[in-house]
């Protein structure tokens, strides 16, 4: 999958309707609900945006397995945490995910796509747990198929802001070093105020 279907995708899913699924009542908590939430949190909104200028900083196919893995996990643990089951330590583990990607831009690090793929994925889980556990316990797909929407818009952007530095060689690398920056120190900011 290349950036131009990646915007497609994005493009596409925000034309979807709030009332899609014609459930009376549910767009209270329908598209528009799903596709607010990881706007809504700060926590949600880095990570997101995170995995994104990872996933476009080696380009390949790492600029959608990342992605990929990140959604795909992601509706896994709205799934789950629909279904009334609980997650020990949701919450830490979204906040070591933002710390963790902050400090994966600050080092500039290759690691293994695999690792990449799996860190990727587990930190997807936990967000779209917090996400299901969120969203309604009636007719859900509307608020998933709203915060997949959105979360595909945040991956897209990091990825734009990431191929948009990259030609500028020699900022490039210390701008994405201040983005990690900023978003380690945000992860920890974060858990004090938690």
């Amino acid at each position: 999958m290349n950036f131009r279907t990646l915007t497609a995708l994005a493009v596409l899913l925000t034309t979807l309707p709030d009332r899609a699924l014609a459930h009376t009542g549910d767009h209270v908590h329908g598209v528009a609900s799903g596709f607010l939430h990881p706007f809504s949190g700060l926590d949600h909104l880095l990570a997101i945006i995170a995995v994104g200028l990872i996933a476009a900083r080696p380009g390949g196919p790492v600029l959608w397995r990342l992605p990929a893995a990140f959604v795909s996990a992601m509706v896994a643990g709205a799934a789950v945490a629909m279904t009334g089951m609980t997650v020990p330590l949701a919450e830490a583990a979204i906040l070591t995910s933002i710390v963790l990607l902050g400090a994966a831009l600050i080092a500039n690090a290759n690691m293994p796509v695999t690792l990449a793929v799996t860190g990727t994925a587990a930190f997807g889980f936990f967000h779209g747990f917090v996400h299901g556990v969120e969203g309604p316990a009636a007719a859900p797909l509307g608020y998933i198929f709203g915060f997949v929407g959105a979360t595909v818009i945040l991956h897209v952007t990091g990825i734009a802001v990431c191929r948009g530095l990259s030609r500028h060689d020699a900022a490039a690398s210390a701008a994405l070093r201040i983005a990690g920056t900023v978003i380690l120190s945000a992860g920890i900011g974060l858990a004090y105020v938690a």
